[in-house]
């Protein structure tokens, strides 16, 4: 279910009202009888943590060179010790 916010020409009252989004909307007032029409307004989205854009939504492409970036990254030091294991 959704709430629209619906407003009446003909008086200016405004008023919420829960339906499928599947339904056809209003067309009277509740008070006035009056034709009424739907109201678009923003909505309060907000995203938060480390982002999903940069999680989420990148292509593959940027995501090799970014994993090519941080491998390179690692110091001479670094990469022999993870290269060079000694076996048992």
């Amino acid at each position: 279910m959704v709430t629209y916010r619906y407003s009446c020409e003909k008086c200016g009252y405004e008023f919420d009202f829960e339906q499928r989004i599947t339904a056809p909307p209003k067309k009277r007032c509740p008070k006035c009888r009056g034709n009424v029409y739907r109201v678009i307004h923003a909505v309060g989205h907000i995203l938060k943590g480390s982002g999903f854009y940069t999680t989420d939504n990148r292509n593959k492409d940027f995501r090799k060179r970014e994993k090519e970036e941080s491998a390179g990254a690692m110091t001479p030091a670094d990469s022999n010790s993870t290269k060079h294991k000694d076996k048992k």
